[in-house]
């Protein structure tokens, strides 16, 4: 079994995964909420390896010393599964990548669009021959909400709890007041930005297949009108491939 550790700009996670499959997950905004040291210890863990977006905490503090013999922190002189065409190479977010190759593990063939939908959204596009082209970074939908209330003198802070994200059916198109305004705007443009990317690419690639991850990936799974695979652990699986190819 594998330890995945994912430190993004505002949470960091950790993941057991043991073949593709995720046994267990922690997370939390400080390193001591990840449990590591449990982890390596109740699972056997025979590797390690991180994605860093933003400042890396001490991962001496959070690996036994036997695990930090096999540990890999991802960057872009990380031998991949996958070509890398992008000009500014080192400025890449990895979990960009990491959240590629899972894709690719899941489909072995074609060109693939991937959306990973948290603080920000990327869509990425992996194509036929492997090779990671780039492609766009948005806003996500909690930054579109707080940047409308912080940037205006009369719009309200507009936050939506996980009742109200389990209980939308479908973005509305209609907003009958401020708050339901300004949440049918992020909401449906947030949907027809991906759309129109998937749209743009199967003009080049008929056969392009729609991945989605990341916090937001099950809200948009129901409202996006092309199919999609959902799949909030691509990120972790394409770091277990990442890590056999540097470590094993």
């Amino acid at each position: 079994m594998k330890l995945i550790l994912d430190i993004g700009n505002t949470r960091m996670k950790a993941a057991v995964i043991d073949s593709g499959t995720v046994v267990e997950c922690t997370a939390g905004a400080e390193p001591q909420s990840l449990q590591t040291e449990r982890l390596c210890s109740q699972y056997g863990i025979e590797g390690a390896i991180a994605s860093v977006v933003g400042r890396a905490p001490d991962f001496s503090a959070l690996l036994p010393t036997g695990i930090l013999k096999h540990f890999h922190l991802l960057s872009h002189t990380s031998r991949l599964p996958i070509g890398i065409d992008y000009e500014t190479s080192q400025t890449l977010g990895m979990d960009r990548v990491a959240a590629a190759v899972g894709a690719r593990q899941l489909c072995p063939k074609g060109a693939l669009l991937i959306v990973d939908a948290g603080s920000c959204i990327t869509v990425d596009l992996l194509d036929d021959t492997d090779v990671f082209r780039g492609g766009a970074i948005l806003p996500g939908i909690e930054m579109r909400l707080r940047a409308m209330h912080q940037h205006t003198a009369s719009l309200p802070a507009v936050e939506l709890s996980p009742d109200e994200w389990n209980g939308i059916v479908q973005a509305p198109l209609t907003g009958k007041s401020t708050r339901a305004s300004m949440t049918a705007g992020v909401l449906r443009a947030s949907c027809f930005e991906i759309e129109g990317f998937m749209r743009e690419y199967r003009n080049i690639y008929p056969d392009v297949k729609l991945f989605l991850t990341g916090g937001d990936a099950v809200f948009f799974a129901k409202q996006l009108i092309f199919p999609n695979f959902a799949n909030p652990n691509l990120v972790y699986i394409g770091l277990e491939k990442i890590l056999e190819i540097n470590m094993f």
